[in-house]
């Protein structure tokens, strides 16, 4: 027999190996479990070293590695930079912390995708410029940050910029400084997804809570944006500034902020749109001389105000107007089915509920606007508002319309009832509720925002949760004066904290008489100590509800 020639064998093993090969090749990497610091000393080694699918595990510990440049030489350096495809998992919140010392950036993240971060805090991150906690720049929403805490970082919590539309699920965004947004800033065509979030005692210029500018359109839900504060002499949106925007904002609860320019609570300027709806605006404050909008401020804008509660916000500014909400020039706002109630101007101002002013034309629409405790329903000044089926009633500067009567407006008890938590809903047989008022222009349908029917744990809200509260002087130095008045006799605890929100001093009433009762404070913290010079945010407690205001201490 005729031996095979070498050819003839090579040729014959590779038709045996060729399947072999393309079936090898056919078989997907597999994903690797990176574990910090067991098999990496820092996160950026671990992430920097993954593939695409990769997860990266940190155990719980305090991590300080932050020296990574991100843009260059000379600029602001990170702890962890993102990598496509790769997600970093910690053991929780509480136990594993990104500290950045004030060095850099925690995280920085720029034209990545597919990639998360999970389970951890940042904290102590710093930037020369902006985003010191967490920066995102041109990222698709396969980016998602999730059970994130980020806390006192100066220069920003969180920053999306240039395109940026990640997904925000479950942060704590708190105690953050930044010359604007001091918890969340949202910038120049970004539209994240923003969702079940807690924002609290930031501080910025504009916009302490959130601030969204220029091209914007993201979507916020269910969050909580509170006791943050603007930190200039004339600053917008302590809790939320949207500026040039039309963001969707919905569920949300934006409580205890404080703007010493427009908007306590929300701040709409320079042609922003979009929608604020089934939101909770509570006892937030525009505490500015000047100041607009304790609880909303709209200016120059054309947003959608449907179905919210606009409640127990304040205008403590010297001439400060619309303690409610403050509207000024066109376009102008649609306001639709809100509830605008127990709303205050300080004694110089107008406008309890609503002022409309400088040539405005919103049209204000099935709302409640009642129980001012200072200021007119609705006032006007050289504006005019279409009001149609709404029940202007008990407003301590007077219930009448100004502006153009659309028809259907009446001035009635609409009969709050609910909880103390949320008093705002309506008893049987109210006449705001569904029905009540047939025919055009009401045809029926609920006035206010939330229907009859307060449910079976339901009460009427306590007279002593109707609180006030001032200080005199302000400024002050050595001394000042705390007021608070309650309509009878009940538990208080007043809290000072400064704007960072470390409490410094504490008193408790177990029961403290109805009417007005006065302390001084001497500037001193619960040690007996002298504070420093600025600025203090008190708060009076009493029967489930607050009143929080701001005080500056000059040595």
């Amino acid at each position: 027999m005729k031996s095979a020639t070498p050819r003839a064998l090579s040729l014959a093993v590779l038709a045996v190996l060729a399947p072999l090969a393309l079936g090898l090749a056919a078989v997907p990497a597999v994903a690797a479990t990176r574990n910090v610091p067991a098999q990496y000393a820092t996160i950026h080694a671990a992430v920097q070293a993954s593939a695409a699918g990769d997860i990266v595990l940190v155990a719980a510990g305090t991590y300080t590695d932050c020296t990574h440049p991100t843009e260059g030489a000379g600029t602001t350096p990170a702890c962890v930079i993102l990598k496509t495809g790769v997600t970093i998992r910690g053991a929780g919140p509480a136990a594993t912390i990104i500290d950045a010392q004030g060095l850099g950036r925690g995280i920085f993240g720029d034209g990545v995708s597919n990639c998360s971060v999970e389970n951890l805090q940042v904290r102590g991150a710093y930037a020369q410029i902006f985003g010191a906690g967490i920066l995102l720049r041109n990222v698709p929403s396969s980016v998602t940050i999730t059970d994130v805490r980020v806390t006192a970082c100066n220069d920003g919590g969180v920053v999306c910029i240039n395109n940026a539309s990640p997904v925000l699920t479950r942060l704590e965004i708190d105690n953050n400084l930044a010359k604007q947004g001091g918890g969340l800033a949202i910038e120049e065509s970004s539209s994240p997804q923003v969702t079940d979030c807690s924002i609290h005692h930031n501080t910025a210029p504009s916009g302490a809570g959130i601030f969204i500018r220029t091209n914007c359109s993201p979507v916020i839900d269910g969050c909580t944006i509170s006791f943050n504060v603007i930190n200039a002499s004339f600053g917008n949106g302590g809790g939320i500034a949207v500026q040039s925007a039309t963001p969707t904002i919905t569920d949300c609860v934006i409580t205890d902020n404080e703007t010493l320019g427009y908007g306590g609570g929300v701040a709409f300027v320079q042609d922003a749109g979009g929608l604020l709806e089934n939101c909770s605006i509570l006892r937030n404050d525009a505490a500015g001389t000047y100041s607009l909008g304790g609880g909303i401020a709209v200016s120059q804008s054309a947003p959608v105000l449907r179905s919210n509660v606009i409640a127990l916000n304040t205008c403590s500014g010297f001439y400060a107007e619309g303690g409610g909400i403050d509207v000024s020039f066109t376009p102008s706002p649609t306001i639709e089915n809100c509830t605008i109630a127990d709303n205050a101007t300080s004694v110089n101002g107008f406008g309890g509920g609503i002022s409309v002013q400088w040539g405005a034309e919103p049209v204000i629409t099935r709302c409640i606007i009642a129980g001012a405790d200072a200021g007119q329903g609705v006032w006007c000044l050289s504006a005019t508002p279409v009001i149609t089926c709404s029940d202007l009633w008990g407003n301590a500067g007077g219930d009448a319309l100004c502006g153009t009567d659309g028809g259907g407006n009446f001035a009635l008890d609409p009969g709050f009832c609910g909880t103390v938590a949320k008093p705002y809903g309506l008893v049987p047989g109210s006449s705001c509720a569904p029905g009540s008022r047939p025919g055009a222009p009401c045809n029926g349908l609920l006035v206010g925002a939330l229907p009859a029917g307060c449910g079976a744990s339901a009460a009427p809200l306590p007279l002593a949760a109707k609180l006030d509260a001032g200080n005199t002087p302000n400024p002050f130095n050595p001394a000042t004066t705390i007021w608070f008045e309650l309509r009878q006799a009940g538990p208080v605890t007043l809290r000072i904290h400064d704007v960072r929100g470390a409490q410094v001093y504490t008193r408790t009433w177990d029961q403290a008489a109805a009417g007005r009762t006065e302390l001084t404070w001497r500037g001193i913290d619960d040690a007996g100590r002298p504070v420093p010079s600025g600025v203090y945010l008190y708060r009076v407690e009493s029967a489930g509800t607050f009143v929080s205001r701001r005080m500056s201490l000059i040595r």
